[in-house]
């Protein structure tokens, strides 16, 4: 890492002082109303930036400050300004953080490619034209993939095909595609009711609803579509793989592919591994992922996988805080300050509340918290509010302006007490954490830069902190454990594994630097 050594800001200084000045002596000469206007523009940019990052990124932070202090300085001295404040960003734990994962993991996925046996499709079958068949359809065909795509209704399959011809058409009035480029992808595209279509397949992906005798029985049916070669890959967000691959003739060259939606702007792709997937297709679906221009993580089997699970005590804490009496604004206002991308109860709604409860159906077991927030849950459903679709959730929505308010459950009663915003702040973040040290303990996760990418890319965590794992070591394991111990009275999500204790009475790290730290004794869940 840099220091802030005076003589690097002095060579950084000089570096670019030849290059800015000439640039002021630009800006100045057109006048000093075109400077004073710059400057307003500037300033209301700055505002704007600040807003929509809640001032959570250092390097952003830094940024906008040496603009605004900068102003009306000589040139040498903004300069020297601007190294100092580049070197005290580049030296905070935030940025070691982000780099981590937004950067340095990444580059370790992609070096997971096996270059001595490519495999690269040409063909892939989607079963499912609903939203995820539709944007899986879309992205394979947008980096050259022939897509059919199959229905038990031709005119439903037209959906999926529908959803490419929307897409393609804001970016042809956006300018960012030709119209050849759009008929070049939506001739990739092929809507049909005929499963005979599917023959030959490198790749078959079912992307059914979330239901398992549904998912198992599509398996079942369009197994040997795929060719020997191939592969074929489950859509599922929750259903466990070695369940839905019992009844297959091949299942080691079967698997979870968990893609996120929108799929078109969702960079990661969650790779499930059940008890008989082989290596090679492992291999062959990493490859595809980089193929379609995803971000892998690999994960073992079990319910809900890693996404789906961490996603799920998100938003039964906010259901539990709601359930307390914490007024939802408080909830939501909260979140964003923390820095995730979504509030939980708005995200409930966009996954609708129906969609919620059949997950936790899936589920062979549930604890009383989530019980709880199950039949919280089905109160809502029994209502009508079931999400932004229907136009009332935990939000109501005016279809006319287009805008939605939070919905006060009058069978709550608000509590008296004044919950501090750091306190929720702490509940949503720790919540993740804590459930990712567990999957990381049961073997879901196998090292934890995995699972810091997978909710930055795939949850919208707050990306300040560089993940559930990063989290924990930006607050210190000892704190974190103390945090989430005085949570232990509010629900089972919060109970601290006896593994975690004895990590912390070690001062543990999950990462030196770059490095993950992950020891074989921790991924057995042992403490020796």
């Amino acid at each position: 890492m840099i220091s802030a050594d005076q003589d690097i800001i002095a060579v950084a200084t000089d570096c670019i002082y030849n290059y800015t000045e000439i640039n002021r002596r630009q800006v100045a000469s057109r006048g000093q109303r075109s400077l004073e206007t710059d400057e307003a523009q500037l300033s209301q940019a700055c505002t704007f930036v600040a807003q929509r990052t809640n001032l959570l990124n250092p390097g952003i932070n830094a940024c906008i400050d040496v603009i605004q202090r900068s102003l009306g300085l000589p040139v040498r001295d903004a300069l020297l300004l601007e190294a100092t404040a580049f070197s005290e960003v580049w030296n905070s734990p935030e940025a070691l953080a982000m780099l981590r994962t937004h950067s340095f993991a990444k580059k370790q996925k992609s070096e997971l490619l096996d270059t001595k046996t490519p495999f690269k499709i040409n063909k892939i079958g989607v079963i499912g034209s609903g939203m995820m068949g539709a944007g899986i359809a879309y992205q394979a065909a947008k980096y050259g993939i022939t897509t059919i795509i199959l229905d038990k209704q031709f005119e439903i399959a037209l959906n999926a095909k529908e959803y490419a011809i929307r897409q393609t058409n804001k970016q042809v009035q956006l300018h960012q595609i030709t119209s050849e480029r759009q008929k070049e992808i939506l001739s990739r595209i092929h809507p049909t009711a005929d499963s005979e279509e599917l023959s030959g397949v490198d790749l078959l992906i079912e992307a059914v609803f979330e239901d398992r005798e549904l998912k198992s029985e599509i398996s079942s049916r369009y197994e040997t579509n795929v060719n020997m070669r191939g592969i074929f890959a489950t859509n599922t967000t929750s259903i466990e793989i070695s369940t839905l691959s019992k009844t297959l003739m091949y299942p080691e060259r079967y698997l979870g592919m968990h893609f996120f939606s929108p799929v078109d702007r969702m960079p990661l792709i969650e790779i499930i591994r059940g008890e008989k997937t082989n290596d090679e297709t492992i291999m062959k679906a990493v490859q595809i992922a980089y193929q379609m221009n995803k971000v892998p993580i690999i994960v073992n089997d079990g319910p809900a996988f890693f996404t789906s699970r961490i996603f799920f005590n998100y938003i039964l804490e906010a259901i539990t805080m709601l359930l307390e009496g914490v007024p939802p604004v408080q909830i939501e206002k909260s979140a964003r300050a923390a820095g995730f991308s979504v509030g939980p109860l708005a995200v409930l709604d966009e996954i609708s509340v129906s969609l919620m409860m059949h997950v936790y159906e899936q589920l062979p077991i549930m604890y009383a918290s989530q019980r709880r927030c199950y039949d919280y849950l089905e109160k809502l459903k029994k209502l009508g509010r079931t999400g932004r679709k229907v136009g009332s959730g935990l939000y109501n929505y005016d279809v006319a302006s287009t805008s939605k308010t939070l919905w006060i459950d009058p069978d709550i009663v608000l509590s008296d007490l004044v919950y501090a915003e750091d306190l929720i702040k702490q509940r949503l973040k720790n919540v993740m954490s804590l459930d990712s040290f567990r999957c990381l303990e049961e073997g879901i996760l196998t090292k934890a830069s995995d699972g810091d990418l997978g909710v930055i890319l795939g949850l919208g965590y707050p990306p300040q902190t560089g993940g559930v794992f990063s989290n924990i070591d930006q607050i210190g394991i000892q704190r974190f454990v103390a945090q989430c111990a005085s949570f232990e009275n509010l629900g089972e999500q919060w109970n601290i594994p006896p593994t975690l204790i004895a990590l912390a009475s070690k001062n543990y790290k999950f990462y030196s630097k770059f490095a993950s730290n992950i020891l074989p004794t921790i991924e057995r869940g042992l403490t020796k």
